[in-house]
């Protein structure tokens, strides 16, 4: 029973951290959509407009465990809504902050071309 409970805290830690990496991200994301219309950051979503659609991460908050929970989808243009796994979700923010940093960079030199270059790679 003591090992259930472990794994059981200690995977909500392993979510929290996810958590705070997201918020961090979201941030980010805040930031450079201030300079960028390609970026957007509104209510618990991160999209980033290509060429070729808008791809989202989505946190929602899950109403059916006690605990503060959240769980994560990638959203398309064309409406897909995928459940990540935590393993998933991790790659996603990755990218997400990846893809956000080179743009945030990119801005500040002022390369259009390259910031959309950027965008469209995700």
């Amino acid at each position: 029973m003591v090992l259930g409970a472990t794994l059981t805290t200690q995977a909500q830690e392993d979510w929290s951290v996810l958590n705070e990496v997201f918020d961090d991200v979201y941030s980010l994301a805040t930031e450079v959509g201030k300079e960028t219309d390609k970026v957007i950051a509104h209510g618990n979503v991160i999209s980033i407009v290509k060429s070729t659609g808008t791809t989202s991460i989505q946190k929602k908050k899950d109403k059916s465990v006690p605990v503060e929970f959240y769980d994560y989808f990638l959203l398309t243009s064309t409406g897909r809504q995928i459940a990540l796994t935590k393993m998933d979700t991790e790659k996603v923010i990755e990218k997400f902050q990846k893809v956000l940093n080179r743009v945030k960079t990119s801005l500040k030199e002022d390369n259009s071309k390259e910031v959309q270059s950027i965008l469209n790679s995700l």
